[in-house]
């Protein structure tokens, strides 16, 4: 009996050890993407990033609760708060959310350290590493690593590239050129320094490519076709092949922001008649005020177009195809421990 205790004892500790063993590989463990893996639309992380759709859930910045993160269905059935952190340039892949912390203006976090660094949390435990402890903000997940803006004393605001692993930080730019246009893992961006023209970079060599001579900001490339905010224009948005060909102007006024969702554009109007967001049918030319006044931080999900009064905050939507918008007003919820 003593010798059955004991080997009953043994087969416990093992099976402990071997459960510690696992639990600290799962939470050690890092799961690498396919090539090419994005991690959020061009048009949102223009937007800040402020929502992204991934395997069938909506991860946004809840504008009700300090842009704390939350999750619910494209139809907005099932908020959750998935965690304290105040977020915006969300991405997502199939295994982790990627994010820049904004709590800048979050009560709770006052004493923290790494208030504004670049995060990658887990969605299965929600366990956050640290890729960038820096101030950092406009991010965009490119396969296996994350180009960003990086902030310190030294260089201002520059281009880095961390892999999701946390390992391999480097400079990408000592110039502030924007991550966010990115497709599969090339960067492409409007010039900072000589012009505002279209390169491409490639993010192994750091070399870049000239694209296209025309004079542009925020670029959106969908496939071979080209949206961008013609500057020669007073800012209206065409639309052209990659290399600038079949130019063709699309809104009416010049914009502030835009996003493109499905056969629609929808963008803020400059010196509009009168000022407000629009949306043009990317087929007809159609196009419809959907609501007066200022507008920012426009966002797309498979449902619902999202844009925040400039001012104010104060979150809006539209269904996609629809011309009905409301306010958005998620609840308040507590994360339970």
């Amino acid at each position: 009996m003593k010798v059955l205790k004991r080997i009953i004892a043994i087969v416990v500790a093992i099976g402990i050890v071997a459960g510690l063993g696992f639990y600290k590989y799962i939470n050690t463990v890092t799961y690498y993407n396919e090539p090419g893996t994005n991690g959020n639309t061009i048009g949102n992380l223009y937007g800040n990033g402020l929502f992204c759709e991934s395997d069938g859930v909506v991860y946004f910045s809840n504008p009700n609760d300090k842009g704390r993160i939350y999750k619910m269905n494209p139809d907005e059935s099932d908020i959750e708060i998935v965690a304290t952190d105040s977020v915006y340039f969300i991405n997502a892949d199939s295994h982790y959310l990627y994010y820049s912390r904004n709590h800048n203006d979050n009560a709770d976090f006052v004493l923290d350290v790494n208030t504004e660094s670049l995060c990658r949390m887990s969605k299965k435990n929600k366990k956050v590493i640290i890729l960038d402890q820096a101030n950092c903000n406009a991010a965009a997940l490119a396969g296996n690593r994350v180009v960003y803006f990086h902030y310190d004393s030294e260089d201002a605001t520059s281009l880095y590239m961390v892999g999701i692993d946390g390992e391999e930080r480097v400079q990408l730019s000592k110039a502030p050129i924007d991550p966010r246009c990115m497709v599969g893992e090339k960067l492409y961006y409007s010039g900072v320094e000589r012009d505002h023209n279209l390169h491409s970079m490639n993010l192994d060599t750091k070399d870049s490519t000239y694209v296209s001579s025309e004079n542009l900001w925020l670029p959106i490339i969908d496939g071979n076709t080209l949206y961008y905010m013609n500057l020669d224009e007073n800012n209206r948005v065409y639309r052209s092949t990659l290399s600038g060909d079949n130019k063709t102007g699309i809104t009416t006024y010049g914009t502030s922001g835009y996003n493109i969702s499905g056969n629609y554009l929808y963008y803020q109007s400059i010196k509009g008649n009168p000022d407000g967001m629009y949306r043009v049918d990317l087929t007809t030319g159609a196009e419809v005020l959907l609501a007066e006044g200022e507008f920012n931080n426009i966002n797309v999900t498979s449902k619902y177009v999202y844009f925040a009064d400039y001012y104010s905050g104060t979150t809006f939507h539209v269904a996609n195809g629809s011309t009905e918008v409301g306010l958005f007003n998620p609840p308040i919820l507590a994360l339970d421990k």
